[in-house]
């Protein structure tokens, strides 16, 4: 009973981090940046929320402790916007919105260590598909809250807010989706993959849309990773000669591109926002603004980059530019250390393992990437993709430390986990692919 309320308070967990379950209490104003501080409701849930998430982590302080040496590099980064606070534009604001960061984290290393991959993309999937179904139902009952009638009319919001944020939120869906097959029946997953993906495209989030083409153009590129080293180096060159030639297609004949996309040159303002924030970048080079401490709206430092883009911008529209901006150059290198780690254990953890549960990390880094191009995603407080970028990190790294071990307990069954199939010698037990690594302990019981 105690597991089963354990999982139902992880799925709510997750809606609450998407920001769906609170959207409607937010408040905010075009003209000013909506300070969750301010409002106590939400402050009392939020609480709440990180309250229970402290007891379940008591309750398995083990495996938490254990997990702690996989999450260096993501908990070095939350130190240090802790201590932004000393350098930070807004001191108190950076160190209330850093401790929030800090629980976000340990919320990530719980869910990152409490369960093995197929119970996260299982609870995963029926968050997402939770969501979807609200949002929709948002849009269709109540339209004056779920489809945007003023900056982009018509477009689906749903219960987050804004068109982006849902078409971001149901692009990932869609990865989640095709990465559960085994964890979720599979009637839910045919009559889910389809339904996220029209809730997607009523979002007319064009960013969603191209990250999504893009992660279903790589989906190949994931059985090549599993082949000998003899045949994927040569792969790999071509593959990155190929996509070099694409990227310089693609800038050759952008305008056409854009064009045919519905956007300008420069990418509905992007690129003014970047130039803008490259000179404020400049100026604090190392250290940053502090976490948090640079977007104040018509306030702060924020305010010249306003003044100087003829309107109010709230993020940098760039991950990578916005991480730099609050944290300086150390705090994009810690991410850019924790990331390349973390691709490298679910690049081990991919070559070991058949199973179509082994992509998921790499394919949630990718995912990461490409919308870190032109939103911002991590990293960030009371925030999914943060949350559920730290249970990545831990669980590909526990991972691949368990082959290890168990490479160096029995090496016979280290070659029944590394061997190709066919290549087993045939007195041994043949494994079924869908087992193997203990990527699906308990997978075939019951639902989230």
């Amino acid at each position: 009973m105690l597991n089963l309320l354990e999982r139902c308070f992880a799925v709510l967990m997750l809606l609450y981090l998407t920001g769906g379950l609170t959207g409607f209490l937010a408040g905010d104003s075009l003209f000013n940046v909506w300070r969750l501080e301010d409002n106590p409701l939400l402050l009392t849930i939020q609480t709440a929320m990180y309250g229970i998430t402290l007891g379940f982590v008591v309750l398995h302080w083990r495996k938490f402790m254990r997990a702690l040496r996989a999450s260096g590099w993501v908990l070095a980064l939350a130190l240090l916007a802790l201590a932004s606070t000393l350098w930070s534009s807004d001191p108190d604001f950076t160190f209330h919105r850093s401790l929030v960061l800090i629980a976000t984290t340990t919320f990530g290393i719980y869910f990152g260590s409490r369960y093995e991959l197929a119970r996260q993309v299982r609870l995963l999937a029926w968050t997402f598909i939770i969501l979807a179904m609200l949002s929709a139902a948002c849009a269709l009952l109540l339209p004056q809250y779920g489809i945007d009638s003023q900056l982009h009319p018509g477009d689906w919001q749903g219960i987050l807010g804004h068109k982006s944020r849902l078409g971001e939120m149901m692009a990932l869906a869609i990865l989640v989706l095709w990465s559960a097959k085994g964890v979720l029946p599979r009637a839910v997953r045919i009559a889910a993959l389809p339904f996220c993906a029209v809730v997607m495209l009523m979002s007319g989030s064009r960013t969603a849309l191209l990250v999504s083409l893009a992660l279903v153009l790589l989906l190949p590129s994931y059985r090549i990773l599993r082949a000998r080293m003899t045949t994927l180096v040569p792969l790999a060159i071509v593959f990155l000669a190929a996509g070099a030639g694409v990227v310089l297609l693609a800038i050759r004949a952008r305008a056409h591109l854009l064009a045919s996309l519905g956007r300008e040159a420069t990418l509905t303002g992007r690129t003014k926002i970047w130039t803008a924030v490259w000179r404020a970048i400049s100026s604090h080079l190392v250290l940053g603004y502090g976490f948090s401490g640079f977007w104040a709206g018509l306030h702060g430092e924020s305010a010249r980059v306003s003044a100087m883009l003829g309107f109010v911008a709230r993020h940098a529209h760039n991950g990578f530019l916005d991480l730099w901006l609050e944290l300086g150059i150390a705090g994009l290198a810690l991410f850019t250390a924790g990331y390349f780690q973390a691709a490298g254990n679910g690049f081990r953890l991919l070559r070991v393992s058949p199973d179509r549960l082994a992509c998921w990390p790499l394919l949630y880094l990718a995912f990461l990437f490409l919308c870190d191009l032109v939103e911002r995603l991590v990293p960030r407080q009371n925030d999914i993709y943060w949350a559920v970028y730290v249970a990545v990190v831990v669980s590909a790294a526990q991972a691949v430390r368990k082959r290890r071990q168990s490479k160096a307990a029995s090496p016979v069954r280290a070659g029944l986990l590394l061997e190709p199939l066919e290549q087993q010698p045939g007195h041994l037990p043949r494994r079924s692919p869908g087992r193997l690594g203990n990527l699906h302990p308990q997978a075939g019981r019951g639902a989230a």
